[in-house]
């Protein structure tokens, strides 16, 4: 029998710990959630009530105890002794009671399998006497003002790590509360989990003196170690060189009223203080060169670097083509292991798992993605990559949903919480995209997650969380009827998709495509019209917000356009339609995810409809894709009987009803009624068609956060 994956490791030195609850509540938790697990209590000093508890408890759960000779050797000594005493692969230290709830555990452990090194942990909504609050937050702010981390709870007591970690990172005396920074400038992967807090112990008000001063004392000690460990003579030497340049000046001063005007130097304070400090300065950068020579002396020891994989192949490299070969189509992984940490079938015994939803957490983004890529109705904007640009962009705060049995997913729910005075205060799946929604694997795990979703609606005070499905989803939810999509297959041959084309929109095309001719009898003018997948940022965007400012509504920013293009790279294509003169006459941002190509964000000069331009360059982007190798082009969604949509018609593309659902929570709660369709809004539409391009775009780049 293979041992445990998890050892949790628990220091016991004083008489508040409680051991019955710390396994009973964490070892169910990890248990339900499909981690074998084991415990390690270090007993540092006399503990005779939890000594006999943990005896009793070791009857009925796998428990180590470790007793500490002496006593009172620290919480780093007692860490060290109880990792070196597990067996898992991987480590979670907690205090000896519950500091968090119990099921939080589970997310350390998730976060340290989907590959980070170390865990560190943030207890939000503290429940602790606000004084102690506030001197932990200072505490924490002026470790990250200092020493540049990322980090907000480093006094929680709950961490996790891979074994190797504290093999590599030395710590000692009370620097265990600095393991994550340590492990941070070793070259590990430390992760921050938000956890919800249960409790506190221990001293609440002020401390003594001493204790404060330790923590300074703390925190210059591990700005040293992170900073300086291997570049000694820059610490010693700033600091040597300040006494230099204060010192000498002082020195020479009075040495000079020496020389020139015979004052005396035995009554010149000034004099001694000078000379004291350049003297010191001489010495701080003696010491740092010091310390420069035993670096250089057992640099071939150190090493300050972590390999993430390495890959030997014994054949030549080919030859670099000339040019980089078209992009092809972004699959599912055909081995999802490769990507994807997937466990095995469930036994018979692990059907009894029950269903858990939690928040995603950091480091899971490849997970996620490759579930995404093999789910059947996983669609480009649910991708992780989609999420970091609205965030980044936007800074609506993610809170994505993730529903498992075991260490098996069974469907992610990607949420945004959009604050908006115009739709109110929301959960949003997904801004600013056309699909998103509920990724299932049954019915089962679907209701789960829209029933977390739901709750968390209700926890953070929504008026409703918002579905975007492209397809029927099970349950009976309110719809809205407003916008439909536009879909088909590809041909096999890029010659064919003309043949697929309307006869009226057909004859667009080719006068768009044809070399320039004027006009005759039997013959329509041409303009031979190019379209080339090599479109910049600054020309889409160009004509993207002239387009929405015609038709009155705000555009979204270009730092949006830029952050999609930097994020997908040869997945986000730009095409434009160029004039035999060179001005562009459109561009169109398409997105390729799988076997799709989506034509998603257009624009086009005012003064070009005559041409077929429009008609033309859609054409053109199906026929690429072809060429590419996709065999499904998406042409994304619009209003039901409005312009866009006559136009897609017009083009051979069947409108299908698009099933935006919605978890209605609020008091009086209904579906968004802001949009284009509204005759309320026919008015600023009309005023904003009239305002100056800079403003619009200085306005929309705003107000487009509230119109996710």
């Amino acid at each position: 029998m293979s041992g445990p994956l998890v050892s949790v490791v628990v220091a016991i030195s004083g008489p508040e710990a409680q051991p019955r609850e710390v396994v009973e509540g964490i070892g169910a938790a990890l248990t339900t959630a499909g981690y074998a697990c084991e415990f390690v209590f270090v007993l540092d000093g006399p503990a005779p009530r939890s000594d006999e508890e943990l005896r009793e408890l070791a009857t009925s759960w796998p428990v180590r105890i470790v007793q500490l000779e002496g006593g009172g050797l620290g919480e780093s000594i007692a860490l060290s002794a109880g990792v070196a005493r597990a067996t898992g692969a991987f480590l979670v230290n907690v205090p000896p009671y519950l500091q968090i709830d119990p099921g939080e555990v589970v997310k350390v452990v998730a976060a340290l399998e989907a590959g980070a090194d170390c865990v560190a942990t943030w207890r939000r909504s503290r429940i602790d006497p606000w004084l102690n609050q506030v001197q932990s937050r200072l505490f924490n702010w002026l470790l990250r003002l200092v020493m540049n981390m990322p980090f907000h709870d480093l006094n929680s007591g709950t961490r996790g790590f891979r074994r190797n970690v504290l093999e590599e990172v030395a710590v000692y005396g009370e620097l265990y509360r600095f393991l994550p920074v340590l492990a941070r400038r070793q070259g590990f992967r430390v992760v921050e989990v938000e956890v919800r807090h249960r409790e506190e112990k221990g001293r609440a008000g002020f401390y003594g003196i001493g204790v404060y001063l330790r923590r300074l004392l703390d925190i210059l000690a591990i700005s040293f170690l992170t900073r300086f460990t291997q570049r000694p003579l820059r610490f010693f030497g700033y600091l040597g060189f300040a006494a230099i340049a204060v010192g000498a000046p002082l020195a020479a001063y009075h040495v000079w009223g020496r020389i020139a005007d015979q004052i005396t130097l035995s009554d010149k304070p000034g004099f001694v203080i000078g000379s004291i400090l350049a003297a010191f300065g001489v010495q701080l950068i003696g010491f740092g060169l010091i310390g420069e020579i035993i670096i250089f002396t057992q640099s071939p020891n150190l090493r300050d670097f972590k390999i993430e994989t390495q890959i030997e192949g014994g054949a030549a490299a080919p030859s670099k083509p000339e040019s980089p070969p078209p992009a092809a189509p972004i699959a599912a992984p055909p081995d999802a292991a490769a990507t994807d940490i997937v466990p095995a079938a469930p036994r018979a015994g692990d059907a009894v798992l029950p269903f858990r939803v939690r928040d995603l957490l950091p480091g899971e983004d490849s997970r996620w993605d490759s579930f995404v890529s093999r789910h059947p109705l996983g669609t480009h904007f649910h991708r992780s990559g989609w999420s970091r640009v609205v965030g980044e962009t936007f800074r609506h705060e993610a809170r994505h949903l993730v529903v498992e049995q075991g260490r098996r997913w069974l469907g992610v729910l990607p949420l945004f919480l959009t604050k908006s005075p115009f739709l109110g205060r929301n959960l949003t799946s997904v801004p600013y995209a056309v699909y998103g929604g509920v990724l299932a694997e049954s019915d089962e795990a679907q209701a789960a997650l829209l029933d977390h979703a739901a709750a968390l609606g209700r926890e953070l005070d929504v008026g409703y969380v918002e579905l975007r499905h492209l397809e029927v989803r099970p349950g009976e939810r309110p719809r809205s009827p407003l916008y439909v999509t536009f879909r088909c297959d590809l041909p096999a041959d890029p010659a064919d998709v003309m043949a697929r084309i309307p006869k009226k929109a057909r004859a667009e095309v080719r006068c768009a495509r044809e070399p320039a001719a004027p006009a005759t009898d039997k013959r329509r003018e041409s303009f031979g019209i190019r379209v080339t997948p090599d479109g910049s940022i600054d020309e889409l965007f160009a004509l993207f917000a002239e387009n929405k400012r015609r038709l009155g509504s705000p555009s979204l920013p270009k730092r949006w356009f830029s952050g999609l293009a930097e994020e997908f790279g040869k997945a986000a294509v730009i095409h434009r339609a160029v004039e035999p003169g060179g001005r562009t006459l459109a561009a169109v941002m398409s997105f390729c995810f799988k076997d799709t190509v989506y034509a998603y964000y257009s624009g086009s000069l005012s003064d070009v409809n005559d041409t077929g331009v429009n008609n033309f360059i859609y054409c053109a982007i199906m026929e690429w894709a072809v060429e590419q190798g996709y065999t499904r082009f998406d042409f994304g969604r619009s209003r039901a009987d409005s312009g866009p949509a006559k136009f897609k018609r017009n083009m051979g593309f069947t409108p299908e009803p698009l099933h935006y659902e919605y978890l209605l929570l609020g008091r009086g709660a209904k579906m968004p009624e802001f949009h284009p369709s509204n005759p309320r809004l026919a008015l600023p539409r009309r005023i904003w068609s009239r305002m100056p391009m800079f403003l619009c775009n200085g306005l929309g780049a705003r107000l487009s956060r509230y119109l996710p």
